[in-house]
């Protein structure tokens, strides 16, 4: 029984070593043909990447100074009555466009009828003593003195009817210019007060610009010096104006003086209260190195693009870091790193990487001419 149980056992020794050796043969030859794939890949050249580019070119942008600026009505004002009483009538609603002289309140007048109804009696008859003793004097049945009481009292009661009809005027409340209403702030039956306020009225185009600029600028600005104002989440093409006055004073705290311009409001976007960036054009331009916006990649340490070289017969992409210089309706000023005529990626750059071979496509004009979107004296 011996024997035959270490002859099985020898055979069941040598099964397993042919096992372990087949599928070792096997692992090695995987691992062996995955090792020549992955160096076959690894020498296999990539494909190009496909990206649009841009020429550096030369333009002559305007001198600029920027500055945060708000907005305020040229008119604008809070309406209250003149008197006190108990409204007895409405004759607006809120957000109304209203003219000059419109009536929008009417305080109770009652009292005030009534006082004006005496006065104007006390005129006619006032008026008829006076033509009376004017016909007597010439008759010589009155004396002077007669006659300058009788016209005494006629000048008196004709100032009684002016006096009673401004009471009746104080208790109205009309627009005092063309403009559109705020919020109606009281309701038909209460009583009022001066000072009050029943609703605010402004005239929304044009408005003014207010900012300040720093002290030194004073003598590079001038009246009439366009101004471009740019609204976050309005129009993109912003809003146009002129400088419409320059403060006779500079703030002695800040050092800064005020400036005021006058802003286009045809479509009537823009509020009083609002702000946004304003932009003073000067006159003499400047001449900068610039490419589209969409070129610039920002990192924590700098800003850089991928300029285009043409290297052993294909189209490389080269990182190269870059120094920037101010904004201009899509296009960025290039300060250092760059020469006029270098092509530029514009779009694909999330593909690449330094050193990448890449096949130009045509890029959209929207891409290649920024400022077709926003058209301000830009010239290249």
């Amino acid at each position: 029984m011996s024997s035959r149980k270490s002859r099985l056992v020898r055979r069941l020794l040598v099964v397993l070593s042919l096992v372990i050796i087949v599928y070792g043969g096997v692992i090695g030859f995987s691992r062996y043909m995955g090792g020549k794939f992955l160096e076959a890949m690894a020498t296999m050249p990539r494909p190009p990447v496909s990206v649009s580019v841009a020429k550096a070119k030369v333009m002559t942008w305007p001198q600029t100074l920027s500055a945060v600026a708000s907005l305020k009505s040229i008119q604008g004002a809070s309406l209250s009555p003149q008197s006190t009483g108990t409204v007895t009538g409405l004759f607006f609603d809120s957000g109304d466009v209203v003219r000059k002289g419109q009536l929008l309140l009417q305080l109770n007048d009652n009292v005030a009828r009534a006082q004006l109804a005496s006065a104007q009696a006390r005129l006619i008859n006032t008026r008829q003593t006076r033509d009376r003793q004017q016909d007597l004097i010439k008759r010589h049945a009155v004396s002077q003195a007669s006659l300058d009481k009788a016209v005494a009292n006629f000048r008196e009661a004709k100032a009684a009817v002016q006096q009673a009809q401004a009471v009746l005027t104080d208790l109205q409340l009309r627009a005092p210019f063309d403009g559109h209403l705020g919020i109606r702030e009281v309701a038909l039956g209460q009583y009022v007060a001066p000072g009050t306020i029943v609703t605010s009225i402004e005239q929304w185009n044009p408005l003014r610009l207010i900012f300040s600029l720093p002290q030194r600028e004073i003598t590079r600005i001038k009246i009439g010096n366009p101004v471009h104002l740019q609204v976050k989440g309005l129009s993109k093409k912003g809003f146009k104006g002129k400088v419409s006055a320059i403060d006779a004073s500079v703030d002695a705290r800040t050092r800064d003086i005020r400036i005021e311009a006058r802003i286009d409001n045809p479509d009537e976007l823009l509020r009083s209260g609002m702000y946004g960036v304003a932009e003073i054009i000067l006159k003499q331009g400047e001449q900068v190195l610039a490419i589209p916006q969409t070129a610039i990649t920002f990192k924590s340490y700098g800003a850089y693009l991928y300029v285009v070289e043409h290297q052993q017969g294909a189209d490389v992409a080269l990182a190269r870091s870059i120094q920037t210089g101010r904004q201009h309706q899509g296009y960025v000023a290039i300060t250092q790193g760059l020469k006029a005529g270098e092509q530029v990626v514009i779009a694909g750059q999330v593909k690449l990487h330094n050193g990448a071979k890449v096949r130009i496509i045509p890029a959209p004009e929207a891409l290649l001419h920024p400022s077709m979107n926003n058209k301000q004296g830009l010239n290249p």
